[in-house]
């Protein structure tokens, strides 16, 4: 659809997975002893205390590899399976245990890793978002932006950054900026 409208946008589709785990110590990790977290190094993970599933959940944000919504699969990789299992020994010993399931999901990103919300030059009645990976943590917030700029009233918040005018989608030398 944006392609009629005259618009190309240079995202970058991963395929990510989050491992949940059967931990025997699961008391140590309910919401009220163990946050939600988010690890920043050479690899950023993320991870969730039991909550919902009878099991802590990690994830690695920016860690899979590029594909399409075509060729993409739905079975988990092996190397991330190998890269959780160590951070997991390394940093939250008690966290693992077994693995109850691994899903794979897609995230889609702009070069500069953040959301898309805007609306289409000389297309607004067509409002586009991007959620660059992370959107749903922002789901309730971004539907009210997405919601003024449907009804063409101004955005609660600024949003320019986020703009489908700004460097990082109109310029072609731009660098790519996430961690992958």
């Amino acid at each position: 659809m944006l392609r009629d409208c005259g618009l190309r946008l240079p995202l970058t589709v991963t395929q990510e997975q989050v491992t949940y785990y059967a931990t025997p110590h699961l008391a140590e990790f309910s919401p009220a002893r163990f946050p939600v977290f988010m690890w920043h190094g050479e690899h950023n993970f993320y991870g969730f205390p039991v909550y919902g599933e009878v099991a802590t959940k990690l994830g690695q944000h920016m860690g899979g590899h590029e594909t399409s919504a075509d060729e993409r699969t739905f079975e988990p990789d092996p190397v991330r399976r190998k890269r959780y299992a160590r951070f997991v020994e390394q940093h939250l010993p008690r966290f693992g245990g077994p693995e109850l399931y691994t899903k794979t999901c897609l995230y889609t990103v702009p070069p500069d890793q953040n959301f898309v919300l805007d609306t289409v030059p000389d297309h607004p009645q067509v409002t586009v978002a991007v959620g660059a990976g992370h959107a749903y943590k922002f789901a309730a917030l971004l539907g009210e932006l997405l919601a003024d700029l449907a009804l063409d009233r101004p955005p609660a918040h600024p949003i320019e950054a986020f703009s489908l005018t700004r460097p990082a989608l109109t310029d072609p030398t731009f660098v790519r900026s996430f961690h992958v």
